[in-house]
Parts: C-alpha cells; sequence; structure tokens
C-alpha cells in the first residue's frame, strides 16, 4: 500500500516570504502628545482646506493622559489645546513638526501660560 502526500506549491509562500524581506522600513512615525498639567485640555488639529480652516475632533486628555497618533509621512500638524468647556478659547496654538521619527510633545504650565513643548520620546518596550 502506498500513501501519497499532497503538499501544495511553496512558490507563492516562498515569493511572499522575499518580498517581506527586501522590503525596507516604511516612511512613518508616531506623534505622541502627554498632559503633564493637572487640568483636563482638549486637543484638537486645525487644516487649511481651499483657503478655509477645517477642525478635526476633539480629542480630551485628562492630567497625566498621553495621546497617540500615527503619522504616515512627515508632515507639519497644527494643533490647539483649549479647556473642553469652553471651546471657544484657546490657550495654545501652533504647529508641530513631524519628520519620519517618533516624536513626543508635552503640554505644561509655567507662569500661568499653557505650552506645548518637544521632550525626550519615549525608550521602546522590550
Amino acid at each position: 500500500m502506498t500513501f501519497a502526500i499532497y503538499y501544495p506549491p511553496l512558490m507563492p509562500v516562498a515569493a511572499c516570504v522575499v518580498a517581506l524581506a527586501c522590503a525596507g522600513p516604511a516612511d512613518a512615525a508616531w506623534l505622541t502628545i502627554k498632559n503633564d498639567t493637572r487640568q483636563t485640555f482638549a486637543v484638537q488639529e486645525t487644516v487649511v482646506v481651499n483657503g478655509k480652516v477645517r477642525r478635526g475632533k476633539p480629542t480630551n486628555l485628562l492630567a497625566g493622559e498621553t495621546l497617540r497618533e500615527y503619522v504616515p509621512g512627515p508632515t507639519v500638524k497644527t494643533i490647539e489645546v483649549f479647556d473642553p468647556q469652553k471651546p471657544r478659547q484657546s490657550f495654545w496654538s501652533g504647529s508641530l513638526n513631524c519628520p519620519d521619527e517618533l516624536q513626543t510633545f508635552s503640554i505644561c504650565s509655567a507662569g500661568g501660560r499653557v505650552m506645548v513643548r518637544p521632550t525626550d520620546p519615549l525608550p521602546p518596550k522590550k
């Protein structure tokens, strides 16, 4: 008695392995914004489309919370930081440079003013 074992063709699998092995790293990074204050803030991105300012969805950050966003390529993000109870009153507005690397920013206050400053990126998890 003879048994025949059929193995599906391995060529498609081998082609995928070779393609993944030869692919370079993707041009992308993460943008991290941490609320280092004791109050809640809302963070909102603004973009200009056809000469009109468009606002993204605001994200509330409680004290100590972190917002992480995948950035698919180098860009400059324009954001506003405001009190969620008073969305028309902006505490800080500015541009964040987002190159092809991890960027970490801190919402902090000094002398009664709210600022967004770059910080050292968090070390990668092991």
